[in-house]
């Protein structure tokens, strides 16, 4: 029975541009560190980005899985918590990107929501 989730920031290879990057929730006592509850924001940030989670996610079998690194743990209890933070926390939207060549300062992405994410969450503990 999960008791506790270990956090992971998951990397993925794009095309093009920087690694695409979500968050992972992954049952501490599980052997296989590389499935469990998946969120992340997709698509373009000129267009607005959407806000997608995946209540069950084998993410180090995707083809395009780069890496994930361990960033906390997070009791169950927290876990509604979580899930509130990620969906609450607002996609990234830059126009700017369309008109700007290199945006000052630099337009929000994927990454970006990650760590904003993250930020709310560690001050769960």
């Amino acid at each position: 029975m999960t008791t506790t989730y270990n956090v992971y920031k998951v990397y993925f290879s794009q095309a093009s541009g920087p690694s695409h990057v979500g968050i992972a929730l992954v049952p501490a006592q599980l052997i296989d560190q590389g499935r469990g509850r998946f969120y992340h924001v997709k698509g373009n940030v000129g267009m607005g980005m959407d806000y997608e989670s995946r209540p069950a996610y084998n993410f180090a079998r995707s083809k395009s899985y780069e890496k994930s690194e361990c960033v906390c743990q997070l009791p169950k209890s927290n876990l509604e918590k979580f899930e509130e933070i990620a969906a609450s926390q607002p996609p990234p939207h830059d126009e700017r990107v369309f008109f700007e060549k290199n945006p000052d300062p630099p337009a929000p992405d994927c990454a970006t929501w990650v760590d904003e994410v993250m930020a709310q969450v560690q001050q769960l503990s």
